[in-house]
């Protein structure tokens, strides 16, 4: 049996927990049977998170791939589909034509098609279409990406990127949700009940850790005029645009004395 390496890739950080490593092998590993190929312990190349327009020398597990192919190892790697390669034609191009320069063949496993092979002008003219395919699936998936992105954001006021604090769980927006209700309606006593008077960010601040409450900054972090200023504002923010936020927090899970940070039920 042939020796072969298997190369698998996936765009994005979100991918690496579903099942596209897994998909790729198994058709990988279903074409190398039947072709009589097998793939040795470390011959499989992840390339986690890398995109499909990246070119083949700023890919780490294709760059080691390539160093390790030669004599006495494998000179011949398999792809699921041409996609994985690259995403772009270019990209694609310059990569086959690497290979092909250091007699290295490539394989589409889902189509049985060698990516490598030069000679025969139809198989040239496949391979390129299989690039150009990828090249307008990529590009129109990120339209649809980018168009979804921007309805989420006219209707919700944001759609990715780093969580705010009070996003982090319910017991988080019950605080931010009673410190613009403190600032709003009334503050804190300097005795930690609650009341109608001070509505200061720094004796809201005060209360909050004096009550043990966790801080934007850490558990360990003591509140500050400025967390409460930038918590009260994002409140304020968001509720000029319609969204829809968790408001269930079991008052068990709130430290001692603070039970009054539970906001009623809807």
């Amino acid at each position: 049996m042939k020796k072969v390496f298997g190369y698998l890739r996936v765009s994005g950080k979100g991918q690496l927990d579903g099942d596209g490593f897994d998909r790729q092998r198994e058709t990988i590993e279903k074409f190398c049977a039947t072709k009589g190929f097998f793939i040795p312990a470390g011959g499989w190349f992840e390339e986690k998170a890398v995109s499909g327009t990246v070119e083949h020398g700023d890919r780490p597990a294709v760059t080691e791939m390539l160093s390790r192919m030669g004599p006495g190892t494998a000179d011949t790697f398999i792809v699921e589909r041409a996609d994985r390669l690259a995403r772009d034609l270019m990209v694609s191009e310059l990569l086959i034509e690497e290979a092909r320069k250091s007699n290295v063949v490539i394989f589409e496993a889902a189509s049985d098609t060698c990516l490598t092979n030069s000679d025969d002008p139809t198989r040239v003219m496949i391979r390129q279409m299989l690039g150009v395919l990828a090249q307008w699936e990529k590009n129109n998936l990120v339209r649809k990406l980018r168009a979804a992105r921007e309805r989420i954001r006219r209707e919700h006021g944001r759609c990715e990127g780093r969580k705010s604090w009070e996003e982090l769980s319910p017991y988080n927006l019950q605080v931010a949700s009673k410190i613009v209700s403190w600032i709003e309606l009334g503050g804190v006593n300097d005795d930690g009940c609650e009341g109608p008077r001070e509505r200061s960010f720094s004796g809201i601040a005060r209360y909050l850790t004096n009550h043990n409450v966790p801080s934007p900054g850490g558990l360990d972090k003591k509140w500050s005029r400025s967390n409460v200023f930038d918590v009260y504002h994002r409140m304020i923010e968001k509720s000029r645009k319609p969204k829809q936020h968790p408001t269930g927090c079991d008052k068990r899970l709130l430290p001692a004395g603070m039970g009054d940070l539970v906001m009623p039920q809807p």
